[in-house]
This record gives structure tokens, sequence and C-alpha cells, in this order.
């Protein structure tokens, strides 16, 4: 092939021609991945896929979902030969992902965006973090750079060009790693929970701009999400339970036997499950698989106009303070050039056995905030009480264990060779007898749902997802905590799972327990907060009521979205129907319909 060919080539194709002339077994005939038979499994324990066929095509926008430990993350990394099949095979435009040779071919054609983002943040800035891959594919220079102002603009990271990834939040690593992933732009992207950490409208750009990526590119888009909202989007919906395809189809196919999703510890998205809840309790006709707006509009001829008024709920108590901030102030890193404000004259009230929601975009300060409430960050201006007193002033051990934190991913957290092992950590620290530190062990165990007999000898690394998060969790309660402080708890987590993860917060609310909460899921807020703080740009934008400020409607200009069902219910109510905007659980709105 003459140089002159080549140099009209794009850099896809470019690749493509020289594996063709460099190794005779790159040479493709089916632009597709193709998955047969394939077995994988960790040492000794259960197969973690067992005789999975898949083949996934060029262009195609696939959703994969399952429970936590059904296999989602290790068939990603069989996708671009991270791991090596142990039977069967899997061929990435007819490459064998065992083939060393055509490894590096492979890794180009399959772009990975990993759950965690600090997982493959390597370089000293966010420019070089998304130039990294571009480089060591030799893209030309001007095409590099053009790429990469395309990619800052895009995911809203143009003023941190300049920034050490590892400064910023989760969920600005998150789209610094997605962003380095699309700038190359592979023939298939598998992301894992990829939009985990983002709030809401950072999820939806990034939706939209997987959709572009589609259209233009033809990038097939692999996304493992628990997200079934999202799942919904995708053209075809792949079920995943104990290694093995359970479903495969379109979403209306998927999402139409709700009691099998239901079995295997999945649930329906808030429209599909209220849409059958009133199929089946008021014999409506309405569509079983649709969008808030398309199932509005199938719900507002049937409404009485106006409906029956909700009787309005009394005001809310107000309750004692139990840790409170003034003027709070936190740059990161105040002598550097590039200086990124944490917080900016903080001033919030966080009351007394509740549980108070921190809201607010990626990089708001949420998780800033969080970390002076326990004394792990100080403050450069302003203070922090906790029952009226200056935490500064006491001992931080003390404090840190009065207030006790999780953090983003508690499972790096685990450290020890034995569950019970892991949650006496902090009690033995405190010097306390053996018998109180095995007391607290097995009390802090029991509460959140992991059995003494069955889980205190095993090893806390090789439990699942939701399990580890349960164990992290025990090991802050072992120490009583008066405050809990719980960042991203359920991020990653199948609905069953997080579903066990809110029954124990509210039990632990009703036993006297101050939680702060910090998601981006705002169906799980609006399920279990009582009071909201909103930031911005590190600063506080409202506080009080979540039945207030989470069916605001200006709750939009925070870069926040409401929960499904006040969505809901304000398109009723553009439709004319008299409903309330601030039914904010998803009980409440089938009681209301019920009773409609």
């Amino acid at each position: 092939m003459c140089a002159g060919v080549l140099s009209n080539l794009k850099p896809a194709e470019l690749i493509d021609a020289l594996d063709f002339l460099t190794y005779p077994c790159l040479r493709v005939h089916h632009s597709m991945i193709r998955v047969q038979d394939l077995c994988f499994s960790y040492g000794d324990y259960a197969p973690a896929l067992q005789d999975i066929q898949l083949d996934i095509h060029p262009g195609e926008r696939l959703a994969i979902i399952g429970p936590n430990g059904s296999g989602k993350s290790t068939l990603a990394r069989c996708l671009n030969g991270l791991f090596q099949p142990q039977s069967g095979r899997v061929l990435i435009d007819d490459l064998p992902t065992d083939d060393p040779q055509a490894l590096f071919s492979i890794r180009q054609r399959v772009g990975m965006v990993f759950q965690n983002p600090d997982d493959q943040l390597v370089s000293t800035s966010v420019e070089a973090e998304i130039a990294f891959g571009l480089e060591n594919i030799a893209l030309p220079t001007d095409e590099m750079h053009r790429r990469v102002d395309e990619m800052l603009r895009v995911f809203h990271l143009e003023s941190y060009r300049h920034h050490p990834p590892h400064y910023l939040s989760g969920g600005e690593k998150q789209r610094v790693a997605i962003a380095a992933a699309v700038a190359l732009r592979p023939n298939y992207l598998v992301l894992d929970e990829p939009t985990s950490l983002l709030d809401p409208q950072s999820r939806l750009q990034v939706d939209q701009f997987l959709q572009e990526l589609q259209t233009q590119f033809a990038i097939a888009t692999i996304y493992i999400t628990q997200d079934l909202t999202a799942a919904a989007r995708a053209r075809r919906i792949v079920v995943l339970h104990q290694g093995s395809v359970v479903g495969d189809g379109t979403p209306d196919e998927i999402f139409s036997d709700g009691a099998q999703l239901q079995a295997i510890g999945l649930d329906l998205p808030f429209t599909n499950a209220l849409a059958r809840h009133l199929q089946q309790q008021r014999q409506w006709n309405i569509p079983l698989h649709c969008s808030v707006e398309q199932l509005a509009d199938a719900l507002a001829p049937l409404l009485p106009h106006p409906a029956s008024p909700w009787p309005t709920p009394p005001p809310q108590e107000t309750a004692p303070s139990k840790l409170n901030t003034a003027h709070l102030h936190y740059t990161y890193d105040p002598d550097l050039p590039h200086r990124q404000i944490g917080l900016d004259d903080v001033t919030v009230d966080i009351a007394a056995g509740c549980i108070t929601a921190l809201l607010g975009p990626s990089g708001s300060g949420k998780t800033t905030l969080a970390q002076h409430f326990n004394g792990l960050l100080k403050p450069q201006r302003g203070y922090v009480l906790l029952d009226g007193q200056d935490i500064w002033t006491q001992a931080l051990p003390q404090i840190r264990r009065r207030v006790g934190l999780v953090f983003q991913f508690p499972e790096l957290q685990l450290f020890e060779e034995t569950v019970a092992a892991d949650v006496a950590f902090g009690p033995r620290n405190l010097g306390l007898a053996p018998a109180a530190i095995d007391a607290l062990t097995r009390r802090a165990l029991e509460a959140v749902d992991l059995p003494w007999e069955t889980f205190h000898q095993r090893s806390p690394l090789l439990l699942s997802g939701g399990e580890k998060r349960r164990v992290a969790l025990a090991g802050v309660l072992a120490m009583n905590p008066e405050v809990l402080i719980l960042d991203e708890p359920t991020a990653g987590l199948d609905p069953r799972a997080s579903a066990g993860m809110s029954a124990i917060f509210h039990r632990l609310q009703e036993q006297g327990t101050t939680i702060i909460l910090i998601s981006h899921d705002m169906d799980l807020v609006a399920e279990l907060a009582t009071h909201v703080v909103i930031l911005q740009e590190g600063r506080v934008l409202q506080q009080g009521s979540a039945r207030v400020h989470l069916a605001d409607p200006n709750l939009e200009t925070s870069g926040l979205a409401p929960p499904a069902t006040v969505q809901l219910m304000r398109a009723l109510q553009e439709r004319g129907c008299q409903v309330p905007i601030d039914l904010l659980r998803r009980e409440q709105v089938l009681t209301f319909f019920t009773s409609a």
C-alpha cells in the first residue's frame, strides 16, 4: 500500500490499514463484537460468567443491567481483553482478545470507562489526561488539540483545563474519564456505571452526547448501569443474573415482565411501575413503557378536572440543631495559580434526628463540606459547631467518633482479613474491653443485616458490592456515632441492595441518629430526606424542607432535576389537572392515584 493512499485515510482507517500490513492475523471480515460460549471464574468460586452468547453490532446502543454480582463488570473487562476467557471466545471485529498480537488494536477499537474514575486517571492536568490516549496513537497535533478542546467544551471542563485531576470532585473526575475515552473515537465504548456520580443534568448531557457519537460516528455504546430509567433509553437491553444472560430484547420486551425483574433483585423504572399499578388497581388502559411526558398524556384524560384535592400535609416541626457552620471558607491549594474554591461563606444548619441531603452539581462543594463536619478538613475561615461547641476546640478523635463518615467508595475502607476484624477496628482503637468490642461488632453487623454467624469470618474483599458497602457502614456504626455522613452510599447498587440500605438509614434515623446524605440520585433523596441543603460553586443556594425545595420550579437552575414523582405531577398540572406537586415518595404517588 503506497504512502499516498495512507495519507488520505482517517485515523481509524489508518489503524486498520497498518494492522493489516503488520499482522496478517488482524485482517477484519466482520465488524461486530461476538461473544461465544464465554466462561470466566475468579479462583475456585462460582463462575462469574457462564456460556455467554452475545453479538454487538456497530452503532448499537446496548444497556447491560443485572443485580450486583451478576457479572456485568467482568463481562465489560472481557470485551477489551483486560480479562481473558477461560473457555469460549471474544472477537472484536474478528480479532480474538486472547491473541497478544491483537490486543493493541482491540483496545483502540474498544474504549473503556471504569466505575471508579480514580482507576484510570494518570496525568497531571485535565488537558493532559484527555490528550494522553491521543498521543499514544500518534494523532496529528492539530487534530489532537481540536479534540481536546471539543471534549473540554462538551463535558464542561474548560475551567479545569490546567487543574490536576486528583483535586476534582468524584463527579468531575468521572466526566474527565469519559471525555478521555470518547476523544479516542473508538468503534465501541464500554461504560461501567459511568454517570453514577454525576448530577442529573450532567447525566442527561452525557447521554445526549453519546447519542450524537452514535449518530455521527457509528460508535456502539455498551452501557452498564443500575439506573433503569437510563437503560430504558437504549435500543436493546441485556439482563445478566448469576453470570448468565436471562434477558435480551427491547426496553418494551424487558420491562413487560416486572415480576421476573423483581425476582432477581431489579425493579421497574418509576413510570413503568406506576403504569402497571394503575392497570392492575384501576383497570386504566395506559402504556406500560413510556416517558414521564407520555404517561402524563395518558393519565390526564382519566383524572377529574380538577382532580380531588390532596390534603395539605401539616407543617414540618422545627428540630433542634445538631451541626451547624458559619461563614465557612475553604480553598484548595490557595498558593497555586489555579486555585479552586471549595466553600465560599457557607452557613448551614443540620437538624438533629433528621435526614438532611446535601445536593448540588458535581464540584459544588458537597464532599468538601462533609469533610469539615468531622474535622478531616480545617476551615480557613469560619467554624463548625457540634451541639453548640466548636469542634476544633475539642479532641478530634472524639469528634470523629461522634461524627462518622462513610466515603464515596466505602469498599476502599476495608482492609482487614475478616469482616469481624474490619468492623472491630474502630472500637479496638478506643481501647475498649474485648467483651465490649465483641458486643459492638455484633450489634453493628446486625444493624446492617449481615448476620454474625454467616459473615464474621468471611473476607470483606470477597463480598459483593452491596455487602462491602454494608460492612463499611457497620465499621462506622460500631463507633456509635451521633451523626452519620453518607457520601453516595447507593451509587452502583442494584435496586434491592439500594432499598436495603434505605431501610437501614430509616431505622437509624428512628433510633435518633442524625444522617447527612450526599447523593445525585434524586429519587433516593425524595424517599429519604426530610431536609435539603443545595450548593452551587461552593455557595449555599437553598436550605430547608425537602418537600418545599425538591418541588421548587426553579430547582433546575441549580444543575439538579426534580424527582420523577415531582416531574409527573408537574406535567399533569401543565395539562390542567389539579394535583399536588410536593408528593415526593413513590408510595405517596401510588396512594394519590389509587384514590383519585
